[in-house]
């Protein structure tokens, strides 16, 4: 059995060497964190894109249709 204070230093230096993995693991999760927060940002950008497309899409496919009906109403008129 080893001596307390030989003990006490060996896990002394445990401690220091996990506060450092600590440190390590909390600096590599802050740095995800950010990634994750600027990565969810322009994923709701693109969205918001993405569904102002979709509109513009909507927009131009009932002026599409819009136009076919009127032309449709012109040739039955003329027919």
């Amino acid at each position: 059995m080893k001596p307390a204070h030989i003990r006490i230093q060996e896990l002394q230096k445990e401690v220091a060497n996990l506060a450092e993995l600590r440190d390590e693991a909390k600096s590599e999760m802050n740095s995800n964190m950010d990634d994750a927060l600027h990565y969810r940002k322009k994923a709701s950008e693109a969205e918001k894109r993405m569904y102002a497309r979709q509109d513009e899409i909507d927009a131009r496919l009932a002026e599409i249709t819009e136009l076919e009906e009127q032309e449709a109403l012109v040739h039955a008129a003329t027919a």
